[in-house]
């Protein structure tokens, strides 16, 4: 049977526990159990819509999930080998504005842009239109071998996505020709390239187009550079 200074001392020692935890031994296991970290619950909002074109045949439904919608503002390329040639699509250079938190609160909004923006100079910042204000998300381009390149370069890590054409479709009958009158490029559904390594987003679609066709034919042996704009939705 304990002494009782054996008792007295476990009894100082269980008041000093005590205080020192601020908690009632009692109760301890129940707070450490509620300190445990809770999982962290993804937002529950349905993904916006892609646009449609309205014609016959459309780029095909995903079932990836939305990581961003850009605006592309830039130039189409074509090459001209000489006067009376068909001019030979060379690539595109854009900058891409984050567009994506209008893109989920109000996609009607986001769709009549392109056909503003193609009409303005590009920003050489972030992209101002409609009172909203865009951040640059990246860039676009072609690389050596001619393969479109997304570089998302304000997310951290940078994200690089090299792609492929999948399908293409015609822009609708209605949409903004461009500055050039031209016409309106291409929807397009583009999917990760086979041997690239990429990290980021694995498709992308580009709708909702403004200007950057080519001219007919060529008047000289030069390069055609058109003005365009369009949405990017990319999806991992």
């Amino acid at each position: 049977m304990p002494s009782l200074r054996a008792l007295g001392l476990g009894l100082v020692v269980l008041l000093l526990l005590q205080v020192a935890t601020g908690t009632p031994v009692s109760n301890r296991a129940v707070a450490a159990t509620d300190c445990k970290p809770t999982g962290v619950t993804k937002p529950t909002t349905p993904d916006p819509t892609l646009p449609l074109t309205g014609g016959a045949t459309e780029l095909p439904s995903t079932n990836l999930t939305l990581q961003f919608v850009a605006i592309g503002r830039g130039i189409q390329n074509y090459t001209c080998s000489g006067a009376g040639a068909v001019p030979v699509q060379q690539g595109a250079i854009a900058t891409l504005y984050d567009a994506t938190a209008l893109a989920r609160t109000n996609a009607a909004l986001l769709h009549t842009i392109p056909a503003i923006v193609v009409y303005r100079p590009k920003p050489s910042g972030y992209m101002a239109v409609l009172n909203q204000h865009f951040s640059v998300l990246g860039d676009h381009f072609f690389d050596a071998a001619s393969t479109p390149t997304f570089n998302l370069t304000t997310i951290k890590p940078v994200q690089t996505t090299f792609v492929a054409k999948t399908l293409g479709v015609s822009a609708p009958a209605g949409a903004s020709a461009g500055p050039a009158g031209t016409g309106a490029v291409a929807w397009l559904l583009l999917n990760h390239k086979a041997g690239y390594p990429s990290i980021g987003p694995s498709q992308v679609y580009r709708v909702v187009t403004a200007g950057g066709m080519n001219y007919p034919t060529c008047t000289s042996a030069s390069l055609q550079s058109i003005q365009y704009a369009a949405e990017y939705w990319f999806y991992s």
